[in-house]
């Protein structure tokens, strides 16, 4: 697209908003907006689409039109969903940088100050710019898309290099106007009609600013009544978004460029990671027919992804990056392999391998102090294509000693983890007693499980929040003597207190204390 420095704008910002049944949330909305440092009377158009409210939004919209007439627009029209109420609010935006805010949402104070800056000193490079998304109300986290902002640096991103930066949401991204024309939005698409208005541009040109300066706050309602939550209930999520956003999407990079860019397809992924997280269809969303025919689109998709692409998915879980392998590698769906030096399991594919079982997680829950053991209690996820595990177990080795504690287990069914009705993983839970005696000097515990006759050793352990001992270091008590305990991700070491270990362990306190101070300085 040519770039153009049009200043013929009456605002800076057109901040487009479909409104629909938002009555105890829209008022926040609006506020955000007018608090903006930017300064709203001058520099912002806010236009509010009721798209056929049937609570008080609507009056709410015209109540701040009424206060702010010269900059709040109102569009009152029937229901005909967000890509419909977008288009509405793009054919009449007048300001330079259009933004989708959804109504339950809000930006930080500064937010559009900081991506206008952006955008007057790189307003020839990029159409588009995309601030970080953080969940408030019922969680407080960021997204995990928000990995692209860890250098806290404003910046032009090239997907051709930096594939795996995808902007998704339409929400926490500014827009030239100029880019966008009167239906840049999908109205076939109830679902990623985001993701494909963005594709577009980035077709186009696949480089886009971001600026962590400015937050976008995203409510995750406690009332759990939005359109996201509840889109594995309806079929346009499984069918008609495979069909109008990820075919579109593989076949428009196809025809352009004769391939598709690993942006492209790394974008794709990304989207449909969320079908292989699904239990079970339920039978009242599709019919056995249009299961099939779903299923049959998945991986017509999935076969169009390349294997690193699928494997470097960061929110994808192992068990699904090996059973997707072994689909897409059939009739070679993989030969197990042991390494009993590394004590290792994986599954070996001609060009690659998958799934080392080493990897998966343990969590430890809780730790109890008895009168003359220590009670230890935990969960590990095994991989069901391998072999059901004969028994868990800790190996607890003390200078050129070595004992083994077999752990009590059983299957956690809250934490199975299904696909199409697939059993793939299970957590299992599991007890352990381990006696004082077996303390001495140093004491390292390792947790392991015996695999067809091998050893696996985890090395992913994890503490939960109710886990009392802490990553790092901490003074305990058993059986009279003290003990400096260390979690590590691959074991737990107990090291009896001495006067040397004493002076190591407060050595070690002092330059962990220094490298701080160093750091925060």
């Amino acid at each position: 697209m040519l770039k153009s420095t049009n200043t013929d704008y009456l605002f800076k910002f057109s901040i487009v908003t479909a409104v629909y049944n938002v009555e105890p949330y829209l008022s926040e909305a609006i506020d955000s907006i007018l608090s903006q440092d930017i300064g709203f009377l001058e520099s912002v158009e806010l236009i509010l689409v009721d798209d056929g409210s049937t609570d008080a939004s609507g009056a709410i919209c015209d109540e701040y039109q009424h206060k702010y007439p010269e900059n709040i627009v109102v569009i009152h029209k029937p229901n005909g969903g967000v890509a419909s109420a977008r288009n509405a609010g793009i054919a009449v935006a007048r300001g330079r940088y259009v933004n989708f805010m959804d109504s339950d949402d809000k930006l930080t104070p500064d937010t559009l100050s900081s991506v206008y800056d952006f955008f007057i000193e790189h307003d020839k490079e990029v159409d588009l710019v995309s601030v970080p998304i953080f969940y408030f109300e019922q969680k407080n986290e960021p997204h995990r898309l928000n990995y692209k902002y860890a250098s806290d640096k404003a910046q032009v991103i090239d997907l051709t290099t930096h594939y795996s930066y995808v902007q998704m949401s339409s929400a926490s991204a500014f827009f030239k106007r100029e880019a966008l024309n009167d239906h840049t939005f999908d109205t076939s698409l109830r679902y990623a009609e985001d993701s494909k208005a963005i594709m577009e541009l980035l077709l186009e040109n696949p480089q886009y600013g971001i600026v962590p300066q400015g937050r976008y706050l995203y409510r995750a309602r406690t009332s759990m009544n939005s359109a996201l939550n509840g889109s594995k209930s309806h079929r346009e999520w499984y069918i008609d978004c495979l069909k109008n956003y990820i075919f579109w999407a593989l076949d428009e990079a196809k025809s352009r460029f004769g391939a598709i860019p690993d942006y492209v397809q790394y974008n794709v992924m990304y989207d449909l990671q969320g079908r292989f997280k699904v239990d079970e269809i339920p039978e009242t969303v599709l019919t056995p027919h249009e299961k099939t025919i779903f299923l049959k689109m998945l991986f017509d998709a999935v076969f169009q992804i390349d294997d690193h692409i699928i494997l470097e998915q960061k929110n994808l879980s192992m068990e699904l990056k090996d059973y997707i392998m072994s689909i897409k590698k059939a009739p070679d769906s993989g030969t197990l392999q042991f390494d009993d030096k590394s004590e290792d399991a994986w599954f070996q594919y001609p060009d690659l391998s998958t799934g080392h079982a080493s990897s998966y997680q343990l969590r430890l829950t809780s730790m109890e102090l008895m009168k003359h053991d220590i009670l230890l209690e935990g969960a590990a996820k095994i991989y069901l294509r391998f072999p059901y595990p004969a028994n868990l177990f800790l190996r607890i080795t003390t200078g050129h000693t070595t004992h083994m504690v077999k752990c009590c287990f059983r299957e956690d069914p809250e934490h199975v983890f299904r696909f199409n009705g697939q059993k793939l993983a299970v957590f299992l839970k599991f007890t352990a007693v381990i006696p004082y005696e077996m303390f001495s000097g140093i004491t390292h515990i390792e947790f392991c499980w015996d695999c067809d006759g091998h050893t696996i050793c985890y090395h992913s352990l994890h503490r939960m929040s109710e886990f009392p001992l802490a990553y790092g270091q901490q003074k305990l008590l058993l059986n009279k003597k003290s003990y400096y305990a260390t979690l590590s991700s691959q074991m737990l070491t107990f090291e009896e207190a001495t006067p040397v270990s004493k002076l190591k362990n407060h050595t070690l306190s002092v330059l962990r204390r220094v490298r701080k101070i160093c750091y925060l300085k």
